[in-house]
């Protein structure tokens, strides 16, 4: 189902605005555009898989820059620490919206300019030019985040929301304008009204191939992953499982576990909660700690690769109230242990089975 966020909005309201009665020499978007609005989930996909990531090295990057700047700048994980006062970079400073609408700007600019020049920019170069405009997002993003720790603009304030605004329109928006300007002037193909008319029907038929083309492969994903999910191990076969260790103990002893309705295992001892997810193939999405503690309430703070117990993994802190728990997560199928979303896919596309998330959580001391 097709999510009707500001993104996807926007798109609709591009649409629209390509095929409103005056735009004739924007035919040839309608179909560009429609391919987006149809790439929309998975754009979300990668999105949801990459993004955590990326706002991790953009937080590395930001406090490297300011400590070379000679500002007494620490950097914990996704937390920046500035004269006492920590800033946590939250997925609003690397998601979808912020990327989408950048995107659509870009493609609009693009747009405006060959209504406005009679020209038309080949889609070899539309697609670079929407992949630089994802390189400026991301160098917006990490100036975004230096200039909200030096001016200490918390979340929720005017001066954040003021300064997200003003890196985006000077750092994605305002080169994606020039560039646009620069592609159709340089690179533009003239055409005629009457050319682009009498293309119209073969466009179409294209198009509705192409669609074509799009619902089988859809349909084709869906029946793959059918026949390749694989059920989850039960609670009672992991719980005797020797693959799952921790400072040499397995985590069966002294546990009670249980299998919930989605799948996943749960194992718990009184300051120890541990859940396994399973991941049943390699293009469906995980369930990662960062969304699910989220949706319970808690902030997730200080987060930060590190080796635990001979093996990456990803570790942060709980925050709710007053109260503070610390987690860690990893993938893992007893025999490979990794954080990396590509290496966890790679190695099932190579034959690899049975990794699951694993997600350890406890209260009290630090994992």
């Amino acid at each position: 189902m097709l999510l009707l966020d500001l993104t996807t909005l926007l798109t609709v309201a591009l649409l629209l605005f390509v095929g409103w009665p005056g735009q004739h020499r924007s035919g040839h978007w309608i179909g560009r555009i429609i391919a987006l609005l149809l790439l929309s989930p998975g754009l979300r996909y990668f999105s949801t898989l990459f993004t955590f990531p990326i706002r991790l090295q953009l937080s590395s990057w930001a406090g490297s820059l300011l400590q070379l700047a000679g500002l007494d700048v620490q950097t914990q994980g996704n937390v920046l620490v500035y004269n006492g006062l920590e800033m946590a970079i939250d997925p609003a400073c690397m998601g979808l919206q912020m990327t989408g609408v950048s995107l659509l700007v870009a493609l609009f600019l693009l747009l405006w300019y060959e209504n406005q020049l009679h020209k038309r920019v080949p889609v070899g170069w539309v697609i670079a030019y929407g992949l630089i405009t994802f390189g400026l997002t991301i160098t917006c993003n990490l100036f975004r985040i230096i200039f909200l720790v030096l001016f200490a603009a918390m979340p929720g304030t005017w001066a954040h929301e003021a300064l997200g605004l003003l890196c985006v329109a000077v750092y994605t928006w305002l080169p994606s304008w020039g560039l646009a300007q620069s592609l159709v002037r340089r690179l533009g193909v003239s055409e005629t009204w009457v050319q682009e008319k009498q293309a119209t029907i073969v466009q179409a038929k294209r198009l509705i191939i192409r669609v074509a083309w799009g619902i089988a492969l859809v349909g084709t994903g869906l029946v793959i992953r059918a026949y390749a999910a694989e059920s989850p191990n039960s609670a009672e076969n992991l719980c005797k499982s020797e693959i799952y260790t921790r400072y040499g103990i397995r985590y069966d002893s002294n546990f009670t576990g249980k299998t919930l309705s989605n799948g996943f295992v749960q194992l718990m001892k009184p300051g120890v909660l541990i859940y396994l997810k399973p991941q049943p193939d390699w293009f469906s999405a995980d369930h990662s700690p960062v969304t699910c503690w989220r949706g319970n309430g808690y902030e997730l703070r200080q987060v930060r690769e590190t080796i635990l117990d001979g093996h990456p993994a990803y570790i942060g802190e709980l925050r709710r109230k007053d109260k503070v728990l610390h987690t860690a997560w990893w993938f893992s199928n007893g025999s490979i242990t990794t954080i990396s979303q590509l290496t966890m896919r790679r190695q099932i596309l190579q034959g690899e089975t049975g990794f699951v998330l694993v997600n350890v959580t406890v209260s009290g001391d630090k994992i």
